[in-house]
Order: C-alpha cells, then sequence, then structure tokens
C-alpha cells in the first residue's frame, strides 16, 4: 500500500509542469524552516516563563519573609525596650495594697504617656499592660488589664519557662473595648519583680493584627491565583493566605513533611507543575508559598495561536511567492534565501534589500520586520535577565549583617543590665542611623559624605565592642561632599580591613585613613589601614574572581572584595576599577577609582 502511494506520487510529480515543481519546492523549503523556528520559539517562550517563574518566586519568597522577619523583630524590640523602661519597672512593681489613689492616677497619666510614644508606628496595632489587680487602673481594659486575665490565653504557661526573653504567639482573637474583635500577633514579654524573680509583676503584650501579616504574605502572589501561609515547626496552619476558590495546600503540606528534614530549609521545588517555595521564621514559624506553574503557562496561550497565525499566513504567502518565483529571475530569490540561512544560524542582525514593491519584495520586507522582531525579543530576554541580576543584588544588600546585629544587641543588653542608660541611648542612636544609611529609602546611590558617615559609625560601634581601638582619619575634597556613589561602596572594605586586617595584628590601636580626590573628572577613592598586610600571591587570589575558593582566600576577605568589584563593574561598566597595594606586617591599601559625571 506504502510503495503504490509512493510510486502515484512520484508519478504526479514527474508529469508535472516544472513550474509547479519549482513552486512546490519552494513552498516546503521556506515554509518547514518558518514551521520549526515558530515551533521552537514557541518552546523555548514556554522555558523561559517556567525559569523566570521559578527565580520569581524564589525573589517574592525571600521579600516576604524580610518583611516579616522586620515587623516580627519590631514588635520584638518594642516589647523589649518598654520592659527595659526604668520609669514603667519601677511603677508596676509597686505595692497597690499601700499606695495613695493620687499616686496610681500620677503612675496611670505616666504610663500613659510612655505607651503612647511607642505606638508611632504603623505596624503596630495595639500595646496592652497586664498588671497587678490591686491597681485602680489594672481594669480599663484600655492599655491596662487585670494581671489575672492572662490565664484566659493559651501562651500564659509558657512563663514557666521563658523567665526573660519575648514570645510572640501564634494568631489568636482578642476582644479590644467597645467589642471589637480582631485576630492578632504579640509579642509577649514578662516583667519580673526586682526582689523575687519568681514573681511577675506584669506582664506587656505588643500586638500586630493578623491581616497586616496577610497584606505581606499577598505581596508574593504575583499571579492572583497562589497560595501562601504560615505554619508552626510541625507544619500546622497559623495563617493563610489564598486566592484560590480549594485550598491545594494540605496536599503540598503533606509532600513537604515527606520531603523536609529538620531543622528547616530555605529552597524552591517544583512539583507537578506547583512552585513550592519553603523558609524559616524566627526558628519557630515556616514561610510556605505555592504557585501553579500551570497557570502562568496559560497566560502565555495566546503566543501559541499568534504562532498558528504566523504559520497560516506564512504558508499561504510562501505559495504566492513561490508562483512569482517561477516566473522570475531566481537570483533575487537566492539572495533572500542566503540572507534566511544566515537567520537560520542565529544572526538576526541582518537586513535584506527590498529592491522591488512586488511580491517578492513584500517577502523580503516580511523578513526584514521578522528578523528584526526576533532580534528585539532576544534583546529584551537579556534586558530582562539583567534586571534581574540588579533586583537579586539590591536583595543581596538589603540582607543585614546577623553577626554585627547580634553582637550591637548583646553590647547594648549588657550596657542596660550595667544600668549605663547613657551608653544604650548612644548605642542605639548610633545603631539607628547606620542602618538607616544601609537602606538609604531603597536608593542604590548616596552621597559621598554620608558613606562616610557610614563607615564612621560603624567604627564607632566596633571601639565599643572591641578593646583594641580604631582611629579613623578622613581627607575628603569638598566639591565631593554630595556627590553620590554606589552605597557599600566603602563600609564593606573597612570591615574587612578591621576584622581581617587590624584585630589579627599585633598593633596596639589601629588606623584607618580615607581619602577622596577629583582630578581630571576621576574620582580617586582610597582605603588605607596599618594592619597585617598581605603579599602579592594573596593580592592576585583575592582579584581572581572566584578562582580560588579556601580558607586562605576568606581570610584576607577576598569575598567581600569580590562583591565591591562586581556591584562596580554592574553599575559603572568598565570606567571603574579597583587597585590593591599591600605589604606584610604594615598595612593594606586599597584605591578605588570612579567616573565623576555631572
Amino acid at each position: 500500500m506504502i510503495k503504490k502511494l509512493s510510486s502515484y506520487i512520484k508519478r504526479i510529480y514527474k508529469n508535472t509542469s516544472y513550474q509547479n515543481k519549482l513552486v512546490l519546492s519552494s513552498f516546503i523549503l521556506i515554509l518547514v524552516p518558518i514551521i520549526l523556528l515558530t515551533t521552537y520559539s514557541y518552546y523555548k517562550n514556554i522555558q523561559t516563563v517556567k525559569t523566570e517563574a521559578v527565580s520569581i518566586s524564589e525573589l517574592y519568597l525571600q521579600q516576604v519573609r524580610s518583611s516579616i522577619d522586620a515587623r516580627i523583630t519590631e514588635l520584638v524590640n518594642t516589647a523589649k525596650f518598654i520592659s527595659r523602661h526604668e520609669t514603667v519597672r519601677e511603677i508596676l512593681e509597686k505595692s497597690p495594697g499601700s499606695l495613695p489613689i493620687g499616686e496610681q492616677i500620677e503612675d496611670l497619666n505616666e504610663l500613659d504617656v510612655i505607651i503612647a510614644n511607642y505606638l508611632f508606628s504603623t505596624n503596630i496595632y495595639d500595646i496592652r499592660l497586664y498588671v497587678d489587680d490591686g491597681f485602680i487602673y489594672s481594669n480599663r481594659n484600655t492599655t491596662t488589664y487585670n494581671l489575672s486575665d492572662i490565664n484566659d490565653f493559651g501562651w500564659a504557661g509558657m512563663f514557666s519557662e521563658f523567665y526573660a526573653v519575648v514570645y510572640y504567639t501564634e494568631p489568636y482573637e482578642f476582644t479590644y473595648i467597645s467589642n471589637n474583635v480582631r485576630r492578632i500577633i504579640s509579642a509577649v514579654i514578662p516583667i519580673r519583680n526586682s526582689s523575687d524573680f519568681e514573681q511577675i509583676a506584669a506582664v506587656i503584650c505588643v500586638d500586630m493584627l493578623e491581616e497586616d501579616l496577610l497584606e505581606i504574605m499577598a505581596a508574593a502572589d504575583y499571579i492572583n491565583k497562589g497560595e501562601i501561609l504560615i505554619t508552626d515547626i510541625n507544619y500546622k496552619p497559623l495563617s493563610i493566605y489564598t486566592s484560590l476558590d480549594n485550598n491545594h495546600y494540605p496536599e503540598i503540606i503533606n509532600y513537604i513533611k515527606e520531603q523536609e528534614t529538620n531543622p528547616v530549609s530555605t529552597g524552591i521545588t517544583v512539583v507537578d507543575n506547583n512552585i513550592i517555595g519553603v523558609a524559616p521564621l524566627w526558628n519557630t514559624w515556616v514561610l510556605i508559598s505555592i504557585a501553579f506553574m500551570e497557570d502562568m503557562v496559560a497566560t502565555q496561550s495566546y503566543l501559541g495561536l499568534r504562532y498558528l497565525l504566523v504559520i497560516v499566513s506564512a504558508s499561504i504567502g510562501v505559495y504566492m511567492i513561490a508562483k512569482i518565483y517561477a516566473k522570475q529571475n531566481s537570483k533575487r530569490i537566492t539572495n533572500l534565501a542566503k540572507q534566511v540561512r544566515v537567520a537560520e544560524s542565529g544572526d538576526f542582525n541582518v537586513q535584506c534589500v527590498v529592491d522591488s514593491a512586488d511580491e517578492i519584495g513584500d517577502l523580503q520586507t516580511s523578513f526584514n520586520y521578522m528578523v528584526k522582531k526576533i532580534y528585539s525579543l532576544l534583546q529584551e530576554q537579556y534586558d530582562l535577565g539583567r534586571d534581574l541580576n540588579v533586583m537579586e543584588l539590591r536583595v543581596l544588600q538589603a540582607q543585614i549583617n546577623p553577626h554585627f546585629l547580634y553582637n550591637t544587641l548583646d553590647l547594648i543588653l549588657w550596657a542596660a543590665r550595667r544600668g549605663d542608660m547613657d551608653q544604650v541611648s548612644d548605642i542605639v542612636i548610633k545603631l539607628s542611623k547606620f542602618y538607616r544609611l544601609s537602606l538609604s529609602n531603597g536608593d542604590d546611590y548616596i552621597s559621598l559624605s554620608d558613606e562616610i558617615e557610614h563607615v564612621r559609625l560603624y567604627i564607632e560601634l566596633q571601639n565599643l565592642r572591641f578593646t583594641k581601638q580604631i582611629d579613623l582619619s578622613v581627607d575628603m575634597d569638598e566639591s565631593l561632599k554630595d556627590y553620590k556613589i554606589m552605597k557599600l561602596l566603602l563600609q564593606p572594605i573597612v570591615e574587612n580591613s578591621i576584622i581581617h586586617g587590624i584585630t589579627n595584628s599585633d598593633i596596639e590601636k589601629g588606623e584607618i585613613y580615607i581619602s577622596a580626590a577629583l582630578e581630571s573628572e576621576i574620582i580617586h577613592l582610597s582605603v588605607k589601614d596599618n594592619g597585617i598586610g598581605m603579599d602579592q600571591a594573596t593580592i592576585s587570589k583575592i582579584m581572581s574572581y572566584g578562582e580560588v575558593h579556601n580558607k586562605e582566600y576568606s581570610k584576607f576577605g577576598g569575598y567581600g572584595l569580590r562583591n565591591v568589584i562586581d556591584r562596580l563593574r554592574l553599575y559603572y561598566s568598565n570606567e571603574a576599577n579597583i587597585v590593591i597595594s599591600a605589604t606584610p606586617n604594615v598595612g593594606t591599601e586599597i584605591n578605588i577609582i570612579i567616573p565623576y559625571k555631572q
């Protein structure tokens, strides 16, 4: 049967006219590559969408995690500050039995003023003080409540395990005054009696609304067809955001339970076209995001129809053009075929000379439009990848150094225990300024004076921790004071100088010298220290862009300098440069060159 059909087709082809043979041949030769290219482009587009969906899901997961961590941190810090407030402790540790009513009223007014000062943040919904039932103001049910009322809450039993640690609760319902029932999350800390640590004088609750938490979680639902939830460490759902009619998260949780090991690790997994993101929150909660890849691919379905229309249109056009080819000089189609082969090789930066206004000229114009469109799409895809790298770098820059933060908070704690409230205030102000400059309202550029102020605050905070003191000297051209430079340019280098150079040396006092000068439209920045220095081999390793990954490389802060180098090239292209010079046991100097642009 097949042989007969093949013989019949061959016979028909042999007996047809040469013009029809040429039409048929041209039709097949031109249309088939278009179909293959279109099909391949559609497939690659779908694959790109899937790949980018995973990257975007991870980006949103980290963004939501960072936002929630910041909110919880604000609650916890507020609870700590109030619990350590000297006036608050003095008032709440008084014995109500022998306290005159007038003095109690004065104490209440003072408490209201103090609490009001902490309610300036829109992230905090309310602050509750559970005080001794003997106070006349204990049952106001606004700001102050009866201490005995805490027994109604499930978290009351934790005070036997946590003596002075802030405990943040699972979401629960609380009825505020005027029967205002809200679901809230609280940072809870007890104030224990100074004379009897086993006795609780008061309990502080700093509340945030669960709906605020859900609003943050909703930001990760970038396709409006997903689920984001917070669970406890055993994956029991605590807060759930979903934009679906039917919940799918129980199946996902069961899958995570089967795969996950303790401790919970951050990661993105694709299972059955579901993009599952898991990230720990404050060691006792887990953030889970679920996005459905089918919905993302479905949004690209219009491309399939467009590609089909392109193929159908191309089929009609090719046949008509082939008919004309049979009557015209074959040289024109030969030249066009050459350009098609160039495009097939991947070079879309080609143009075909349009030498007529007939159908062949239309084909030439269509070809030019097609390769221009493909080239434009490839350029857009490149730009999209570059923009994603910039967003990832901004997330990296926004992360707070946990060791520095923890060490500074520990310093604040010890100062508070010593009762040195002036030092506590000084440290908190410096730490606040330090991170305000680090964040800089999301801007990528800050003034040179702010960058140097950032370095100064970092050194002053480090001097409070370490016995070996560090002196900072700055020589800055006044014309550069307000010039905008890439933020976090000098601070990582100074941090490397302190941690890897000065602290490891035998010198009694560290010295860091920063200079900034403008010469011939070029800004010269220099950071010099008197640390242990390094040899030329180590400098070569640091500048080798990751070719060396060992303890010796990390010892000299290679990764921090590499990050600075990468960001310099990203923000200033090839116009920026960095040069390291050092002498062992003498010191290190790092020179940065960036262009001066008005």
